[in-house]
């Protein structure tokens, strides 16, 4: 009967049914591998970051945004932030 049983389950997983289970996982392990592939070759932009301490700070047409306070030893605060352009 177990020989009968193994026999039959070889079978099928030699024959077109029993590879339709494993044809879905391959092609979505294929598909992720070729999207992961061309980001890594493409690679992410890069964009550089200019901190600014006041409205002042940044080039012409540049505004100091994220603007962050931290208070300091002497009762005040120094702040700064990021240049950004539109």
């Amino acid at each position: 009967m177990k020989n009968n049983l193994r026999g039959k389950i070889r079978d099928f997983i030699a024959s077109e049914n029993g590879k339709v289970g494993i044809k879905a996982p391959l092609t979505v392990g294929v598909a992720t591998g070729s999207i992961l592939l061309a980001q890594a070759v493409v690679g992410p932009t890069v964009q550089a970051v200019v901190t600014c301490n006041g409205p002042n700070d940044c080039q012409p047409g540049g505004d100091c945004v994220d603007i962050v306070c931290v208070p300091i030893g002497n009762g005040g605060e120094t702040c700064w932030g990021v240049c950004a352009w539109d």
